[in-house]
């Protein structure tokens, strides 16, 4: 999932449909055609989480990763995410 502080659907679906996971705190986001989850907001989080998969074009540098949760589960044959200042 990589985070964006703002997003304009394009895709034939268009905005997604969304669903409050927890109320007043998280919500996501699935195509409305297939059903697919796309995205998420979370309140404590100021950005909106795209699911890179999802995205037509994944070669811009804005999708260069700059941070990775779960570190210690990552596997061994992707490139490391620089360590946040």
């Amino acid at each position: 999932m990589a985070g964006f502080e703002r997003v304009t659907w394009m895709g034939e679906g268009g905005e997604p449909t969304w669903f409050e996971t927890f109320p007043g705190r998280a919500k996501r986001g699935f195509c409305p055609t297939c059903g697919t989850r796309v995205a998420a907001v979370d309140s404590d989080i100021p950005e909106t989480g795209i699911n890179v998969p999802a995205l037509d074009d994944t070669s811009t540098a804005d999708l260069v990763p700059t941070n990775a949760s779960f570190r210690e589960n990552a596997v061994h044959w992707m490139p490391r995410c620089p360590t946040p200042s």
